[in-house]
């Protein structure tokens, strides 16, 4: 059997290791923002208000692919302009990505302050005067919601620059911002508008450092008009990676949505709780690959085994990577809820913090996957299989919260993850690299999910508790580090897995050396 042999990539290999680095600094300013204040605004405003600010910002959630699809949109587009030698083209493009920006964003907002807090009061089943409260809510979290839009659009722009080093000095002023504000406008008031009032002033003092941040990159928002060929181009890749933001934004929310409807506000706080830890360790996983996305793009002219044998590498180095960072979070859960936020977590948090968090080991063996065909600019495929994940998560939560209630939140999502994986490795031999062995995609796909699962399940099943902060840190690296070993000595069952060792052994020689 024949394998593909990875191509040295040299100065773009270290390219990528820098551009990751800044990536991983950026997230864990995000998240130590969120790990500060949840805990205190949960103490001060209780679960079940924390709840409802929660149930807001779910109704909120799926217009966030406004800000999501125009960053990644331009981030493919300016890449593409600048790996030409158009900087002029490239700025026009960022233009017209601000302006079309600012024009959707306004009229969603203003659909937003009309029709959401009669959504949210009907899902609720809130009476006359909660729904007239909500509307302050509404108003709060819009405002943030505003401003979060154009700041992705400006994070796009210079993640097509590769500029990662701005996007995590950003980070860093947002997180102090974002600390700053909540803690000192909840503590102000400690209620569900307290905690959104701070959540949207952050956003907005984040909006004017992204401006200041940008000053040198001179938009040229005259040129983005309606018929401009950049807002085309935009809109040729946002219409089918809006199909899919919008339907992984509604799979995201269903739970919230189920929980809110068939049990209490009380339960979704401690979903909340469960989902805004697991989604701090997903997306710093999926931080430290994104840069692949800017990567693949600059690359897609280069021959289709070249592509192919890189494609093959990055998977297993980022499944890896995922699995070693989140398997721990499963037997350590409860040891972590209870030093972060104390009692108040409620006796249901880890085990929906388990399912949530196993869940995001298997979507991890896509994100390779997602990356390449937006860099490439085929995202018709991950749409459609977006939309389909979206439909068995939205279906079978519905039907499991309204059946088991809290219990089974969590477990939608994870049994569509195995169908999203599937159809992801399909799609890649079938319309991406029909010469890849099925050996190859096993081994840079599921094992490094499989090493992830075991590990976890083992350890679950011995049993772990960390009853101080040192313990659950050592505890924590020792799982990852299983993880790693495990799939390393998987690997070498496999010619393709050798190879990937071979290389990645070889590059910690030449960084030694270096």
């Amino acid at each position: 059997m024949t394998v593909s042999t990875p191509t040295s990539t040299g100065g773009s290999g270290a390219r990528l290791v820098a551009n990751s680095r800044w990536n991983l600094i950026a997230f864990a300013c995000t998240v130590l923002a969120h790990l500060v204040t949840i805990p205190f605004v949960v103490r001060w405003i209780g679960v079940a208000e924390f709840g409802r600010a929660g149930v807001v910002l779910a109704v909120i959630a799926p217009l966030t692919l406004i800000g999501s699809v125009l960053g990644q949109a331009v981030t493919r587009e300016v890449s593409a302009r600048l790996a030409a030698s158009d900087a002029g083209a490239a700025a026009e493009c960022f233009g017209a990505a601000l302006r079309l920006c600012t024009a959707v964003s306004a009229v969603a907002l203003l659909v937003l302050l009309v029709a959401g807090p009669w959504i949210t009061a009907a899902l609720l089943g809130a009476d006359a005067h909660e729904a007239t409260s909500l509307v302050v809510l509404f108003a709060l979290a819009g405002g943030g919601w505003f401003a979060q839009q154009l700041i992705l659009v400006f994070q796009g722009n210079k993640m097509a620059h590769e500029d990662f080093r701005t996007v995590a000095r950003m980070a860093m002023i947002s997180a102090v911002l974002t600390v700053a504000a909540t803690l000192a406008l909840t503590a102000a008031l400690p209620t569900a508008v307290g905690y959104l009032a701070g959540v949207a002033a952050a956003f907005a003092f984040t909006l004017v450092g992204w401006i200041w941040a940008a000053r040198h990159d001179r938009p040229r928002l005259a040129a983005a008009s309606e018929t401009s060929p950049h807002v085309r181009a935009l809109l040729h890749f946002g219409k089918w990676q809006g199909i899919a933001q919008l339907a992984g934004a509604l799979s995201n929310q269903v739970d919230r949505y189920a929980l809110g409807a068939f049990a209490t506000t009380t339960a979704v706080g401690q979903f909340n709780i469960s989902n805004r830890l697991q989604e701090a360790a997903y997306i710093g996983v999926v931080k430290a690959g994104e840069v692949l996305f800017p990567h693949f793009g600059r690359n897609s002219s280069r021959p289709i085994a070249e592509q192919s044998a890189e494609f093959h590498a990055a998977s297993w180095v980022v499944g890896v990577v995922s699995a070693a960072a989140l398997a721990p979070i499963i037997p350590l859960a409860a040891s972590i809820l209870h030093l972060w936020i104390g009692p108040q977590a409620g006796s249901d948090a880890p085990m929906l913090l388990r399912t949530l968090v196993f869940g995001a080991i298997v979507g991890c063996g896509s994100n390779v996957f997602t990356y390449y065909a937006m860099g490439v600019g085929r995202n018709r495929p991950v749409a459609w299989i977006t939309v389909m994940y979206s439909v068995i998560t939205v279906v079978l939560s519905v039907a499991l919260i309204g059946a088991y209630g809290t219990p089974a939140a969590g477990v939608g999502l994870l049994i569509a993850s195995f169908f999203r994986v599937a159809a992801a490795m399909i799609i890649t031999r079938r319309e991406f690299f029909p010469g890849m062995h099925l050996e190859e995609l096993l081994v840079g796909t599921v094992l490094p999910v499989a090493a992830g699962a075991v590990v976890a399940w083992l350890l679950y099943e011995v049993g772990m508790e960390a009853m101080s902060w040192p313990s659950l840190v050592v505890q924590y690296a020792a799982s990852g580090l299983a993880v790693v070993v495990v799939a390393c000595s998987a690997s070498l069952l496999a010619p393709s897995g050798r190879l990937i060792m071979r290389g990645a052994i070889g590059a910690i020689r030449k960084r030694v050396q270096a």
